[in-house]
Parts: structure tokens; C-alpha cells; sequence
């Protein structure tokens, strides 16, 4: 792996941060937004993944640190969005109790025309 293949994948890694930030904030649907957000959050991991195979590729590069400081930047100013945190908050949260339990007797689930 050289280091263009590296400044190429981490370009990639920021381009699907800026398109994963507008389907966060622009997004109709709650399904959409929270697809957006795993989606955000594998392009996380992959810059974790990148950034061992850096430590590999380049132990001293200033280059690599270049790039991993913006890859994160971009990611810290995401992560601090609203969009970002309501999309989190939704992901995570335990929303059973706001459901309500569903009835056993079936003749109950028919709603009248």
C-alpha cells in the first residue's frame, strides 16, 4: 500500500463524511436519518482502519498527520452537529416504553373501516 493509495482512501473517507452530514440534516424520514447515521458511524471505523495501516505504511510521515488531523476535524465538527446528536439520540435510546405494550387478543388489533 503506497501513500497515494492512502491520501486517496482517507479523500473517499471525507467525502462520504460531507454527504453522510447532509442526509443527517436534510433527510425527510426518521429511517433515512438513522441510516445516515450507521453509515456515519462505519465511516468512523474506517478511519481507524486507515489509520493503522499509516502506522504500518509510514511510521513518521508528516504527511499522515496531516491527513488524519483533517479526516478527524471533520469528523469532531459532525459528531458536535445537532442533526448529528438528535440522530444518536433516536439510535440509541430505549423507546419501548413510548410504544406501549401490544395486546395478545387478535380481535383488538382490528381497527373498525
Amino acid at each position: 500500500m503506497s501513500l497515494r493509495l492512502l491520501q486517496h482512501q482517507a479523500d473517499d473517507i471525507a467525502e462520504c463524511l460531507l454527504i453522510f452530514e447532509l442526509e443527517m440534516r436534510r433527510s425527510r424520514t426518521l429511517e433515512k436519518r438513522l441510516a445516515a447515521y450507521a453509515d456515519f458511524e462505519r465511516a468512523v471505523g474506517r478511519i481507524d482502519v486507515l489509520r493503522r495501516d499509516a502506522e504500518e505504511l509510514l511510521p513518521n510521515a508528516r504527511e499522515k498527520d496531516a491527513m488524519f488531523d483533517s479526516l478527524d476535524n471533520k469528523a469532531i465538527s459532525v459528531m458536535r452537529s445537532a442533526a448529528y446528536r438528535v440522530a444518536e439520540w433516536f439510535a440509541t435510546a430505549d423507546l419501548g416504553w413510548f410504544v406501549g405494550p401490544v395486546t395478545i387478543e387478535p380481535l383488538r388489533q382490528v381497527r373498525p373501516c
